[in-house]
């Protein structure tokens, strides 16, 4: 046979990760994830995209993204679009969306260590409707802002992964997000944040795993941390209550949009969402990691079950306030403003600023998904609650 070659390459693409997953998101339930990343044989060029649609087929995201990896500067741009279907006070339905384009470069400082630059620009829409058409004479309420800014991440990873939920190393993360109102610039606001995991081998597989969290809103428009529960959290309970908290409900025709830009601070297991609400949020994780039956098991295990099945134990502590630090006296934990007709109340309660939980729980696969199940003792201004049950989708920190 006659030898041809070399010939040049031409691009050959094929799906690398494909994703079907299900997802608790915190503000619109229940939803399904559907993800898929295709790249070239060099891996030079990668391809993304997904959708999150949720049950009601009112809210979801959806997204898709470009890297060109070639060159020693990764370089990408994303497109997404995020809606939330929102059931303000009873009377009306409020739909939220943000469409955001990123344009992305990333510089590897060596093997561990990346730095990105992100410029965007997102643009905001709120709409608003009576929730039975015709019963309401007053038309619904709409509005738009948009925003320009950059995003600024240094992300540091030595980890090496052993097995489900099984890690080791240190993982590291700081960010400064801004965002500039274009049309009011009463609305720019920037966000600061700050975080560090370490997993450290004790014997054999067992870890021990800790995280160190600190988030930050400041600028003119300021945004809300929402401290409390966990993520992918089946079994919800939400705070509603609260001056400043974003999930209470809002008068006819309020612009509630920091919806879109709010951030859940967890894990602080033992509380509901939004046990405390504030520009700031800092918490710290400890929790041990035992695959029992790995550990005793020297031999390979069949069963999928008691392969990935894992005993923890865990401490959360967590705070969030508005204010210069969660024990200054005049902070939204220990300074609540009540207004009863024309009288203003300054309260002064001198709680205990932290939210903290210690307790158990147990990790496995089941039905091809990775379920959590959590019992936890909380702790608020010192007394101890009741135990608390959280049963969650997805690993760990």
């Amino acid at each position: 046979n006659k030898i041809i070659g070399p010939l040049d390459y031409g691009e050959r693409f094929w799906a690398d990760n494909i994703v079907t997953s299900f997802v608790i998101d915190p503000l619109r339930g229940f939803g399904i994830l559907l993800e898929t990343h295709m790249t070239d044989m060099l891996e030079n060029h990668k391809f993304g995209g997904g959708v999150m649609a949720i049950t009601d087929l009112r809210s979801g995201d959806i997204w898709a993204e470009y890297q060109y990896l070639k060159g020693r500067v990764d370089l990408g741009v994303k497109l997404e679009r995020n809606v939330l279907e929102w059931d303000a006070n009873g009377q009306e339905t409020q739909q939220y969306s943000k469409n955001t384009l990123t344009l992305g470069a990333s510089l590897p400082l060596n093997t561990k260590t990346r730095f990105s630059v992100n410029p965007f620009y997102t643009y905001t829409t709120f709409e608003s409707q009576p929730l039975i058409l015709g019963t309401n004479p007053t038309l619904p309420e709409a509005g738009n802002n948009q925003f320009g800014g950059v995003n600024l991440e240094l992300v540091y990873d030595n980890s090496i992964i052993n097995g489900m939920n099984l890690i080791e190393g240190t993982r590291a993360k700081i960010s400064l997000r801004h965002y500039e109102g274009l049309e009011d610039k009463e609305s720019s606001f920037s966000n600061f944040k700050a975080d560090f995991r370490h997993y450290q081998k004790i014997h054999r597989e067992i870890v021990f795993a800790t995280r160190l969290f600190y988030g930050s809103f400041f600028g003119r428009s300021p945004k809300n941390y929402l401290l409390g529960g966990m993520d992918n959290w089946i079994n919800q309970d939400d705070n509603l209550e609260g001056t400043n908290n974003p999930l209470a409900p809002t008068s006819e025709g309020f612009d509630n949009s920091e919806l879109l830009f709010t951030e859940f601070a967890t894990n602080v297991r033992g509380f509901d969402y939004a046990s405390l609400v504030g520009n700031n949020a800092l918490g710290f994780n400890a929790e041990l990691r035992v695959p029992l039956v790995r550990y005793l098991q020297a031999g390979p295990i069949a069963s999928n079950f008691f392969r990935h099945l894992q005993f923890t134990g865990f401490f959360d502590i967590g705070s969030a306030w508005t204010g210069r630090s969660p024990f200054n006296e005049d902070n939204s934990i220990s300074n609540r403003v009540i207004r009863e007709g024309a009288f203003v109340i300054d309260l002064k309660n001198y709680r205990n600023p932290w939210l903290y939980s210690y307790g158990f729980g147990f990790r496995t696969m089941l039905l091809g998904y990775y379920v959590k199940l959590d019992v936890a003792y909380p702790i608020e201004n010192f007394d101890v609650g009741d135990t608390a049950f959280h049963f969650t989708l997805g690993y760990d920190f």
